[in-house]
Order: C-alpha cells, then structure tokens, then sequence
C-alpha cells in the first residue's frame, strides 16, 4: 500500500464551538484531527470553589485557556510524523473525508464569519460544516480548488 502525500493543513478549524480540528488534506481523503475536544476541559468547567464566587470565572478562564493552549501543542506535535491513515486512528472523534464520497464543497463567506461545509455520501448523504477564520479563507480556496475543483460550488 503506497502512502498519501498530505498537501495542505487547515488548523483550527471547529465543528462545534468547542471541538477544534486540524484538516489535513491528502490526495485523495482529508481528515479532520480532533485538537480540542470538550471533554478535554469538562473539570476546569465543572470547578465551583470560593474563589470562583469572590473572583468570578477570570481565574478559571485562564485556566481553561492555558490548558486548552498546551493540549493543542501537544497534539499537534504528536500530528507530525504521522500518516492520514496514522491521524485518523488516533481519536474516535476524527473524520475521514473521502474525496470519491463528496458531492460538493462550500466555502462560505459571511460578515462575521466564514464556513467550510461538505456533503458527503457515505451510507446516507450528509453534510459536515466547519467555521474557518476569515484569514483562512484564501488558503481553504487554494487548497479546496486544487483538490476538489470539480466539487466546489
């Protein structure tokens, strides 16, 4: 079995307001590996102590963002010498996206935000949608069209 090139990186893209992704782009499937999953963080969210009543939540958002900061480092150092196949083994929330499986690809672009969304045919048709940043939206253009070109909508 030969193995796939990775062509391109998207990181930090979001499923959901708190599950962060790094999309990697191979030649023929991309997967999506889950940065910063929800349960990553659930004790940091579930603290109820004194200070939290005299202080506020200041003390433990920076706690939540510290933590979610080093999380993201390490696994992102644990993504570099890993294959697609590699990548997408490494947690039960990654996503495997088939090229041959997508109907079509949207980059949409609004005011306040930007969404990379896929409607894939696996067993049922669905769609997975990903917020992007406004500043990525360049390079997910670049790397969707050099990809996916016939897919694009």
């Amino acid at each position: 079995m030969q193995l796939e090139n990775i062509i391109g990186v998207i990181q930090g893209i979001r499923e959901t307001t708190d599950i962060i992704y790094d999309l990697f782009l191979g030649e023929k499937r991309a997967i999506a590996a889950m940065v910063l999953y929800f349960s990553d963080l659930t004790d940091l969210y579930e603290k109820d102590n004194s200070r939290t009543l005299l202080f506020g939540n200041m003390p433990i958002h920076g706690q939540i963002k510290r933590r979610s900061l080093k999380l993201m480092a390490e696994r992102r150092e644990i993504f570099k010498n890993k294959t697609l196949e590699g990548l997408l083994a490494l947690h039960k929330a990654n996503i495997e996206i088939v090229y041959d499986n997508v109907i079509s690809v949207t980059i949409k672009k609004g005011v306040l935000s930007a969404s990379l969304e896929f409607v894939v045919r696996d067993n049922l048709r669905k769609k997975l949608s990903f917020s992007i940043e406004r500043r990525q939206i360049a390079e997910v253009e670049s790397l969707i069209n050099k990809l996916l070109p016939s897919k694009v909508k």
